[in-house]
């Protein structure tokens, strides 16, 4: 059994590219008695290249279980359904024997099993999502010339069929889950006396995170029957697609007509991206609160998760942040909004820290130099962990200053 904490301790794993987080707070009840409680955040990685291997899964939940002396874990958090956040505690089940058990779990809405026959809007744009996600996939499958890593990393992680896998695990990990939302009420779903919670995001109807797609013209015959069937509507099987040369209508021309098609085959990324983006900002966003210490643990939410917190006045400095999406350019709010979490002037004389869990090469351009540069200019330390040679976790100490 670990020696009794007296500072909270955030420990970060090395999963490479993806995200597992144990928080460790010592929690003081009315009779003054503290027992140190711990909050476990995902556990997954990438499903390609060098940023994810499966075998690290097992030595971060054998360093938790130790952590936790036998006993379950008092919260677990799925922050969203990607499975660079998903993956670890079912791959650890069945890979590794390891079921890991929770008092109170939290997961994002939008995972809720009735959620989109509650939520008509929210339910007709993610029936397009998928959609569009068969179509793309069916595509790269069918394709002459092999998708680029990027695009093969994209249909990975957003992967319905995997993701439902785990999330249905996740749902069981404790006897009953909490779905949480901004406005929900939480009080009773964690067994924390002393430390405070506020659930900044998601809204609870997520179909405002919903971008629109690009018309795309992929050149491949049969492809709409094809995902049609993928799609159990009862349609026929239909022959896989196949590689087809459209021709200009009468009297278009040529040149202008390719130049169009070229341009809508690029759209098959920037769809992807609105399909990835969906995800990302339905992100559980909460803020934990400790003896003065304010920490913010934002999964992965983009651009328009943080408008919404704005919007809605959520934001306030913090002496923590949980760099978001692994340190990309739209994980992180820019300007004024970033202002209001980590203010170029620090509020208090509690030193402000950072922690981004990433591996170089993963995506292009992730992690982003200038985000990380403009984090690290407003904090007194930022901390960095996933790439190959790293420990198997980094600590940060927030110590009892009250």
């Amino acid at each position: 059994m670990p020696a009794p904490l007296d500072a909270l301790r955030v420990r970060a794993y090395n999963v490479r590219f993806g995200d597992a987080l144990l928080v460790s707070v010592p929690d003081r009840d009315a009779a003054g008695d503290v027992t140190v409680r711990h909050i476990l955040i995902d556990v997954g990685n990438v499903l390609i290249g060098e940023g994810g291997p499966d075998e690290v899964f097992k030595p971060v939940l054998d360093d938790v279980l130790a952590e936790l002396g036998g006993q379950p874990v008092d919260l677990y958090v799925m922050t969203h359904e990607h499975m660079d956040h998903v993956q670890g505690l079912l791959w650890a089940k069945r890979k590794a024997g390891i079921d890991l058990r929770a008092r109170h779990a939290w997961l994002t809405a939008s995972s809720a099993p009735d959620y989109y026959e509650r939520f008509a809007e929210a339910k007709k744009k993610h029936l397009a999502l998928l959609d569009e996600y068969r179509r793309i996939a069916l595509y790269v499958a069918a394709a002459s010339e092999p998708a680029s890593p990027l695009v093969r990393a994209l249909l990975l992680n957003n992967n319905p069929r995997s993701t439902a896998d785990c999330v249905a695990h996740l749902r069981g990990v404790a006897a009953t889950p909490t779905y949480v939302f901004h406005g929900a009420d939480v009080t009773a779903a964690h067994p924390f006396a002393e430390a405070r919670f506020e659930i900044w995001g998601p809204e609870e109807d997520t179909s405002t995170y919903y971008g629109s797609f690009r018309p795309m013209a992929l050149g491949m015959a049969g492809l709409d029957a094809a995902a049609a069937g993928a799609a159990g509507d009862g349609t026929a099987a239909a022959a896989p697609p196949r590689p087809a040369t459209p021709l200009p209508p009468p009297g278009v021309d040529g040149d202008a007509f390719y130049h169009l098609v070229e341009r809508r085959r690029h759209g098959l990324f920037d769809n992807l991206r609105a399909i990835d983006k969906a995800a990302n900002n339905s992100s559980v966003v909460f803020c934990l609160e400790w003896r003065g210490w304010r920490l913010l643990f934002p999964g992965d939410a983009e651009e328009r998760a943080w408008q919404e917190m704005d919007k809605r006045n959520l934001l306030k400095p913090v002496h923590f942040l949980k760099v978001g999406h692994h340190g990309s350019s739209n994980g992180t709010p820019p300007g004024e909004l970033l202002d209001r979490i980590l203010p170029l002037q620090a509020p208090d004389a509690r030193p402000r820290s950072a922690l981004v869990s990433t591996h170089e090469g993963t995506y292009s351009g992730v992690p982003d130099a200038a985000t990380l540069a403009e984090i690290d200019a407003r904090c007194d330390r930022l901390l960095r962990i996933g790439e190959e040679g790293d420990a198997l976790f980094t600590d940060l100490l927030f110590p009892d200053l009250s």
